[in-house]
């Protein structure tokens, strides 16, 4: 799980990871959606019947909208996004490429098949569509996007830009070139127009630039980052970034359930590595790559991290 900031050793270092990743790309069984990268087969998530019917009920209203609006790409866009919520991520790749067949590099639909492709652990294409994206932003005014599943208390926040950015740092990381994830999270920390972002880059290029062994250049990063900050959604990320700065101690942060709380599990367990401390990262890690939420980005963190180290 160390990094390297020798450019042939990173090369090779990715090249064995995609071999790795080839190695999984067995069959899948009936109704699974990926193979783990720890070799498991992973199945949409079972939810609540009040859940399923809420979710089930939105996607049909998505559908009849782009069958009514065809020319609409947001139309499209929508239906991926509620297959997404329901789990299938498959299905919502598809939607995303015939999608982009009618509105070739569009950088909303990159974007979003990007991020399902990082769900069904298929880094490589992830990483070609957050590329193609990034271009297509060069001239693409940025604007703010609206949450699927809203946080109460909190209007959305992110905008195209910093969700291209973040993301594809997030795909440069979980393949282990970290180099490049800094430099993604250093464009995505350019447009952050609020805390609740902020945060959430933070913990990231922090975590980059402590693989890349820029101890200073991560002290930082989170040396701006503050206890009274206006953080409803991303408290997971908060807490990590004051930790990193010294503000809040090891023993004082326990993860929670849910996305959240797999983001600070895996932050813990990474801080616990870059300091030292290898054993309680492989153990946190190990109990990670079991959370039931594996589409979260934890929980993908903690597969490519367990996958490279063996």
């Amino acid at each position: 799980m160390a990094g390297s900031k020798d450019p042939m050793a990173t090369r090779r270092l990715l090249i064995l990871f995609l071999l790795l990743l080839g190695a999984c790309q067995a069959p899948l069984p009936k109704g699974a959606e990926a193979w783990s990268l720890t070799g498991e087969a992973l199945f949409p998530p079972e939810l609540s019947l009040e859940l399923l019917a809420s979710r089930e009920q939105n996607l049909a209203a998505a559908r009849q909208e782009q069958s009514e609006h065809q020319d609409d790409r947001d139309a499209a866009i929508w239906v991926g996004r509620r297959l997404g919520y329901l789990g299938r991520y498959r299905e919502a790749i598809d939607v995303y490429t015939r999608a982009l067949t009618r509105w070739p590099d569009d950088p909303f639909l990159l974007r979003h098949r990007g991020h399902r492709y990082l769900s069904v652990r298929e880094f490589a294409s992830a990483r070609a569509d957050f590329d193609a994206a990034a271009i297509a932003c060069r001239v693409t005014p940025d604007e703010i996007e609206p949450d699927g599943l809203p946080v109460p208390g909190r209007p959305p926040h992110s905008s195209l830009h910093f969700n291209v950015h973040y993301h594809r740092g997030l795909a440069a990381f979980v393949m282990g070139d970290y180099s490049a994830a800094e430099k993604s999270w250093l464009d995505c920390l350019a447009v952050c127009r609020n805390d609740e972002s902020r945060v959430a880059v933070s913990h990231w290029l922090w975590s980059a630039r402590m693989r890349c062994g820029d101890v200073a250049g991560a002290s930082a990063v989170v040396a701006a980052i503050t206890p009274d900050m206006d953080i409803v959604e991303n408290k997971s990320y908060h807490q990590l970034c004051l930790l990193y700065g010294g503000r809040l101690g090891r023993a004082e942060i326990h993860a929670a359930e849910g996305s959240s709380g797999a983001a600070l599990m895996f932050g813990l367990a990474h801080y616990d590595f870059v300091n030292g401390a290898a054993e309680s990262a492989r153990r946190l890690m190990a109990q990670l790559v079991l959370d039931a939420g594996w589409s979260s980005f934890g929980v993908i963190a903690a597969e490519s991290e367990l996958a490279r180290a063996h």
